[in-house]
């Protein structure tokens, strides 16, 4: 079972597999600078996945965007400790953390079906 604080993490920041990737991946390179181009490469997503985990990240506080239009992983405090926890975690019990992030409720998919129910007058 994962800590309900790492869950409520995973529901409001970590919403895809490629999402908790990316953020390992820029954790363990904190002074390295990313392109979009770059993250891309090394998770072969596609660009708008990535800049959309980015601009997640960065709203959460985990990442900042640079002058030259590159991105740096930059959490402090709480963000950054519960970022170590997660990633720990994932390097423990891989499977325990990619259940939790497919089973999240998904407001994409909410709102979608939602469009289709039918309303009482």
């Amino acid at each position: 079972m994962i800590p309900e604080h790492l869950a409520s993490f995973l529901r409001t920041t970590i919403k895809s597999v490629w999402a908790l990737d990316l953020l390992v991946l820029m954790k363990n390179a904190p002074d390295q600078a990313w392109t979009v181009a770059i993250l891309n490469d090394r998770l072969r997503a596609s660009t708008s996945l990535v800049e959309e985990i980015l601009a997640t990240f960065i709203r959460q506080g985990l990442v900042v965007s640079e002058a030259d239009g590159s991105y740096r992983y930059q959490a402090g405090g709480d963000a950054d400790a519960v970022a170590g926890e997660l990633i720990r975690l994932y390097g423990e019990r891989p499977l325990a953390v990619i259940k939790e992030i497919v089973t999240a409720p998904n407001e994409k998919i909410h709102s979608f079906v939602d469009a289709f129910r039918l309303k009482k007058d």
